[in-house]
């Protein structure tokens, strides 16, 4: 006989009454789909999420509190290398019955709740939007590319004024402006002025 397949973060409300209102639980499973909240982090698809939580029934709900954490992964927004951790969020959220997002609370039935949703919410806020694979990354080299952190590549660092940024700008457009070799400044091929064929 084949077993049921139940979803890892059901929660069923019967135990409730015999811990008095109260009871821990720890429910993990794998993501199916990568849980992205920025180019440069993600949780990746098949991660164990864990939910560590402790339930608190009062009339009409529970409240649950406690810590998700589950494995990312990422680039450095500095030097663009991989860089992988651990997320743990600290949780307290309030489930009700007929809970709804405009109100703030999760949905849950009447003899059972389910935190699949608190453990996506609660792992997406968490995960870093600029990530650092240390604090004192020194980036890649603008000149040639190189990664920095693993030594001095020989490049000279060119420092520009900020007050002279504009022209570096213009600078950049004179050279990648149409070839006016052929003419003067306006533009007028050599031989074509004005007062020709007058």
């Amino acid at each position: 006989m084949v077993g049921v397949r139940t979803d890892p973060f059901d929660v069923t409300m019967a135990d409730m009454r015999d811990h008095r209102g109260s009871r821990h639980v720890v429910r993990r499973g794998e993501l199916a789909e990568a849980l992205v909240a920025d180019v440069d982090a993600r949780v990746p698809a098949g991660a164990e999420a864990v939910a560590d939580v402790d339930l608190d029934a009062f009339d009409g709900g529970v409240t649950v509190h406690g810590t998700v954490s589950s494995p990312w992964e990422g680039e450095c927004r500095r030097c663009l290398g991989s860089i992988d951790g651990e997320l743990v969020a600290e949780v307290r959220e309030v489930f009700r019955r007929g809970g709804s997002e405009d109100e703030g609370t999760y949905a849950m039935g009447d003899e059972h709740l389910n935190l699949r949703d608190l453990v996506l919410d609660a792992l997406f806020a968490a995960l870093p939007l600029l990530p650092l694979c240390r604090e004192d990354c020194a980036g890649i080299c603008p000149t040639c590319g190189a990664d920095r952190n693993a030594g001095d590549c020989g490049c000279e660092e060119v420092v520009i004024d900020p007050r002279w940024s504009g022209l570096e700008i213009l600078r950049g457009e004179v050279v990648s402006s149409p070839d006016l070799s052929a003419g003067d400044a306006t533009g007028i091929p050599a031989g074509e002025g004005a007062g020709e064929g007058a």
